[in-house]
């Protein structure tokens, strides 16, 4: 492969990930709009059903968002109902934030699974290695992304 045609499929790739992102922001908000919470509210709720209970200080981790913001998130979640705070297991400091996945299921994912079944559909179009070479690729785009968008956290911090 020459390497203009090289170049030409990093650009427009590289405009393709920018779709995805604005639209994937534009897909929270529509969800966050429709259920009542704020859309990084929506997307911490997402963290802890992808990844499980965590602390405060994971969720501020994941998400780059201040201790103060995420205080702040969870007291709204948690009047909600999508979250419920309980002591940490081996550290009675820390509290473990659990989220309620009855309600989630219940309330988000009506909104969210109308996505999910559309990207299934457009899986349908790939080979098992294409796949896997999507997979592989958005893998390392998401590692790389988190030490980017921690970049202009700090300078905000300063």
């Amino acid at each position: 492969m020459s390497t203009d045609k090289r170049q030409e499929l990093i650009k427009n790739l590289n405009m393709q990930v920018r779709y995805v992102s604005a639209n994937s922001v534009m897909f929270s908000q529509a969800i966050a709009d429709a259920v009542g919470i704020h859309p990084s509210d929506n997307e911490c709720l997402d963290y802890l059903v992808m990844n499980g209970p965590a602390t405060a200080g994971q969720l501020a981790t994941w998400t780059g968002l201040t201790t103060g913001a995420i205080t702040a998130m969870l007291d709204r979640l948690e009047k909600a109902g999508f979250v419920r705070r309980e002591p940490h297991p081996d550290d009675r400091r820390k509290v473990v934030v659990v989220p309620n996945l009855e309600k989630i299921n219940q309330e988000i994912m009506p909104y969210a699974m109308p996505m999910g079944a559309a990207l299934e559909k457009t899986c349908e179009e790939f080979s098992t290695g294409g796949l896997a070479t999507i997979l592989r690729f958005l893998e390392q785009a998401n590692q790389v992304s988190v030490v980017v968008i921690a970049k202009p956290r700090k300078a905000v911090k300063k």
